[in-house]
Protein backbone atom coordinates (compact mmCIF):
# COMPACT_ATOMS: atom_id res chain seq x y z
CA UNK A 1 0.00 0.00 0.00
CA UNK A 2 1.11 3.55 -0.74
CA UNK A 3 0.40 6.60 1.41
CA UNK A 4 0.54 10.01 -0.22
CA UNK A 5 1.34 12.79 2.25
CA UNK A 6 0.82 16.47 1.51
CA UNK A 7 1.40 19.31 3.96
CA UNK A 8 0.20 22.89 3.72
CA UNK A 9 0.76 25.87 5.99
CA UNK A 10 -1.70 28.68 6.67
CA UNK A 11 -2.11 31.47 9.18
CA UNK A 12 -5.40 32.38 10.82
CA UNK A 13 -6.83 34.17 13.83
CA UNK A 14 -9.53 32.95 16.18
CA UNK A 15 -10.78 32.81 19.71
CA UNK A 16 -12.42 29.93 21.52
CA UNK A 17 -16.02 30.75 22.39
CA UNK A 18 -15.70 29.17 25.82
CA UNK A 19 -12.30 28.46 27.31
CA UNK A 20 -12.39 27.74 31.02
CA UNK A 21 -15.83 29.32 31.23
CA UNK A 22 -15.22 32.49 29.24
CA UNK A 23 -14.30 33.60 25.71
CA UNK A 24 -10.62 33.79 24.86
CA UNK A 25 -8.83 36.82 23.50
CA UNK A 26 -8.38 36.91 19.72
CA UNK A 27 -5.04 35.43 18.73
CA UNK A 28 -3.43 33.76 15.74
CA UNK A 29 -1.62 30.59 14.79
CA UNK A 30 0.64 29.45 12.00
CA UNK A 31 -1.10 26.15 11.27
CA UNK A 32 0.27 23.12 9.47
CA UNK A 33 -2.22 20.69 7.92
CA UNK A 34 -0.96 17.20 7.05
CA UNK A 35 -3.08 15.03 4.76
CA UNK A 36 -2.61 11.25 4.39
CA UNK A 37 -4.25 9.51 1.42
CA UNK A 38 -3.91 5.76 0.84
CA UNK A 39 -3.72 3.93 -2.46
CA UNK A 40 -3.30 0.27 -3.36
CA UNK A 41 -2.03 0.93 -6.85
CA UNK A 42 -0.33 3.36 -9.19
CA UNK A 43 -2.11 5.07 -12.06
CA UNK A 44 -1.03 5.08 -15.72
CA UNK A 45 1.63 7.68 -14.90
CA UNK A 46 2.93 5.33 -12.18
CA UNK A 47 2.00 7.69 -9.36
CA UNK A 48 -0.68 7.44 -6.69
CA UNK A 49 -1.93 11.04 -6.75
CA UNK A 50 -0.64 14.27 -8.24
CA UNK A 51 0.96 16.21 -5.37
CA UNK A 52 0.24 19.55 -7.03
CA UNK A 53 -3.42 18.69 -7.59
CA UNK A 54 -3.83 17.90 -3.89
CA UNK A 55 -1.89 21.01 -2.90
CA UNK A 56 -4.06 23.24 -5.11
CA UNK A 57 -7.21 21.70 -3.63
CA UNK A 58 -5.92 22.35 -0.11
CA UNK A 59 -4.97 25.95 -0.96
CA UNK A 60 -8.61 26.56 -1.85
CA UNK A 61 -9.80 24.86 1.33
CA UNK A 62 -7.62 26.34 4.07
CA UNK A 63 -8.58 29.80 5.35
CA UNK A 64 -5.22 31.58 5.00
CA UNK A 65 -5.09 34.99 6.72
CA UNK A 66 -8.71 34.79 7.81
CA UNK A 67 -10.63 35.21 11.07
CA UNK A 68 -12.01 31.72 11.72
CA UNK A 69 -14.88 32.80 13.97
CA UNK A 70 -16.42 34.70 11.04
CA UNK A 71 -16.05 31.79 8.62
CA UNK A 72 -17.52 28.86 10.54
CA UNK A 73 -20.62 28.34 12.64
CA UNK A 74 -18.71 26.00 14.97
CA UNK A 75 -16.26 26.84 17.75
CA UNK A 76 -12.90 26.94 15.87
CA UNK A 77 -10.97 24.60 18.13
CA UNK A 78 -8.14 22.59 16.62
CA UNK A 79 -10.32 19.49 17.04
CA UNK A 80 -13.29 20.97 15.17
CA UNK A 81 -11.08 22.34 12.41
CA UNK A 82 -9.34 18.98 11.92
CA UNK A 83 -12.70 17.21 11.64
CA UNK A 84 -14.03 19.85 9.23
CA UNK A 85 -10.97 19.58 6.96
CA UNK A 86 -11.13 15.77 7.07
CA UNK A 87 -14.76 15.71 5.91
CA UNK A 88 -14.15 18.21 3.09
CA UNK A 89 -11.04 16.40 1.85
CA UNK A 90 -12.75 13.00 2.09
CA UNK A 91 -15.41 14.19 -0.37
CA UNK A 92 -12.74 14.62 -3.04
CA UNK A 93 -10.33 11.89 -1.93
CA UNK A 94 -12.31 8.88 -0.61
CA UNK A 95 -9.10 7.03 0.35
CA UNK A 96 -8.21 9.72 2.88
CA UNK A 97 -6.80 8.02 5.96
CA UNK A 98 -6.35 10.93 8.34
CA UNK A 99 -5.44 14.55 8.78
CA UNK A 100 -3.19 16.10 11.38
CA UNK A 101 -3.67 19.78 12.16
CA UNK A 102 -0.81 21.46 14.02
CA UNK A 103 -1.75 24.65 15.86
CA UNK A 104 1.83 25.17 17.01
CA UNK A 105 5.06 23.27 16.55
CA UNK A 106 4.24 21.25 19.68
CA UNK A 107 0.43 20.99 19.73
CA UNK A 108 -1.72 19.26 17.14
CA UNK A 109 -4.76 17.06 16.59
CA UNK A 110 -5.05 13.92 14.48
CA UNK A 111 -8.49 13.11 13.09
CA UNK A 112 -9.60 9.97 11.28
CA UNK A 113 -12.74 7.90 11.09
CA UNK A 114 -13.17 4.18 11.60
Amino acid sequence: MFRTIVKIKFSAAHFLKSYKGKPEEIHGHNYLLEVYINSDKLNDEEITYDFLEIENFLKCLVPDRKFLNELYDFNPTCENLAKFFYKKIKEKYPNLEKVILWETENFGIEYKEK
